[in-house]
């Protein structure tokens, strides 16, 4: 996810993630618009902003069972 987010920061549009990441072939717009790529990375995006947003703190929290 955060390299999700880097190439975004960069200037990288959410499509030229995805064929990136994923390994895809060139989409045309309408492809784009119907692909589950398109909202796997949108919630990569996300997930990344939470992350550095000071989520990445959760995960170092180690949970004491009592």
């Amino acid at each position: 996810m955060l390299q999700c987010f880097d190439g975004y920061r960069d200037g990288a549009t959410q499509r030229e993630i995805a064929q990136i990441v994923f390994r895809l072939a060139r989409q045309d717009r309408q492809q784009w618009q119907d692909a589950s790529a398109r909202h796997a990375i949108k919630a990569l995006l996300r997930d990344a902003r939470a992350m550095i947003a000071g989520g990445y703190r959760a995960l170092l929290r180690h949970r004491r069972q009592g």
